[in-house]
């Protein structure tokens, strides 16, 4: 298998690991201060951003684009971001589609937390359009039950975390579990994925330390 095709395999196995999906349970208000707690995060997990620097010179990875937008503002204590990835030559066809819910946590912590959406592919450019989402609300949405992550903010500024060991499912490629690894800052995320079998043995993951997007310029 050539190095690209492989770089592109480990990319969609990233995007359609499956975790079974609980029903959205809303979670109960929280006061402005828990707003306030949540940024810088909410401000840089915005825009679009892109790792053509990083598959320019390591073959591993494959050219992708994300692009985040916030949707659904305005609700008490919980705020929602639209995430889409795209391969570079095929940014009308996304490979995955996210909505995570951020909700501020004691000593700092923001937590961070997936859900998949019904019918996806109709809400496709919903990043330079979130009126595309107009017909969509939580109640639709299913959790991704075990895979939530707890976001630190560390001292050189930007976030960190990952999901609890052991605890977010996937029956993909051979892997029993999934742990996910997030870096947010301010112009950069970095996303890193480690699939294990039952055994605790490696399945399939990112390459490398994952993947790096830097944050495009912003488009008028």
């Amino acid at each position: 298998m050539g190095t690209a095709m492989a770089a592109l395999l480990v990319l969609l196995c990233s995007a359609l690991t499956w975790a079974a999906p609980t029903p959205f349970v809303a979670l109960p208000g929280a006061s402005k201060a828990s707003l306030v707690n949540m940024e810088p995060l909410l401000s840089w997990f915005r825009g679009e951003f892109s790792n053509a620097e990083q598959a320019g010179y390591d073959p591993r990875f494959a050219n992708a684009t994300l692009r985040l937008t916030e949707i659904w503002p305005g609700g008490a204590g919980v705020r929602w971001v639209y995430a889409e990835q795209s391969l570079a030559g095929r940014p009308e066809r996304p490979f995955r589609q996210r909505i995570y819910r951020f909700s501020a946590g004691p000593q700092g912590r923001i937590l961070m937390s997936e859900l998949t959406m019904p019918r996806a592919s109709d809400f496709a450019g919903a990043w330079r359009d979130p009126a595309l989402l107009a017909g969509l609300t939580p109640s639709q949405l299913s959790l991704r039950g075990g895979c939530d992550i707890w976001l630190h903010r560390q001292p050189s500024g930007d976030y960190q975390g990952r999901s609890d060991i052991g605890l977010c499912p996937t029956d993909f490629g051979g892997a029993a579990t999934l742990v996910q690894y997030v870096w947010i800052g301010k112009d950069r995320i970095r996303l890193l994925d480690r699939a294990y079998d039952e055994e605790g043995h490696p399945r399939w993951g990112s390459p490398g330390e994952g993947y790096l997007y830097l944050r495009l310029p912003a488009t008028g």
